[in-house]
């Protein structure tokens, strides 16, 4: 990757354009902790789901997220920043994580369904549109500072992501169908 761009069309003094950098930056470990959640979330999901196909696509999606990490990390290149709190950041996620299970599994037992995978399933929705949300928030603030090196990093990955999301949630609406009717895991 290279360094960042020049910023375009700006009229801001270093001062301010400073100040907004870190307030960015104050974001990006917010993008970084939700994706992280995210993926924390498919590795646990992946090997519970006894469904082979959905097993392989959650397989595929665990690939995806781990790349998407590494976008979330590229993101402060382009806004000339570095990342701080790594460790905090993955301890944080893994705590975001736990709590959406905590909740999902809550739900489902107020709901009737059986089985944890559809459960699993609504989770990773949830948490996917979370991350896919950071990103697109992100790409606005590059738009807003003129800085094309975030759009080119985040677009990517908010297009793949809300293509996942489709097939995420057909497959959360297949499982939870089988759960509730016919009280069954899958």
């Amino acid at each position: 990757m290279t360094g960042p761009r020049p910023a375009l069309l700006l009229e801001l003094d270093d001062a301010t354009r400073s100040a907004r950098l870190d307030r960015v930056s104050t974001w990006l470990a917010a993008t970084r902790t939700l994706q992280t959640a995210y993926r924390r979330l498919l590795d646990d999901t992946v090997d519970g789901v006894a469904e082979p196909h959905i097993r392989e696509y959650l397989t595929g999606l665990a690939r995806d997220a781990r790349d998407h990490e590494v976008a979330a990390l590229n993101l402060y290149r382009a806004f000339g920043r570095e990342p701080q709190g790594v460790a905090v950041q993955t301890v944080v996620g893994a705590a975001t994580a736990k709590v959406r299970a905590v909740v999902g599994t809550v739900e489902g037992a107020l709901a009737g369904a059986h089985g944890g995978s559809w459960r699993k399933l609504r989770e990773l929705l949830l948490s996917n549109l979370d991350a896919i949300s950071g990103f697109a928030v992100t790409e606005q603030l590059g738009l807003a500072l003129g800085n094309p090196a975030v759009v080119d990093i985040t677009f990517p990955v908010v297009r793949r992501k809300t293509e996942q999301q489709l097939l995420l949630q057909e497959y959360l609406l297949e499982t939870a169908s089988i759960a509730i009717l016919y009280e069954r895991d899958t």
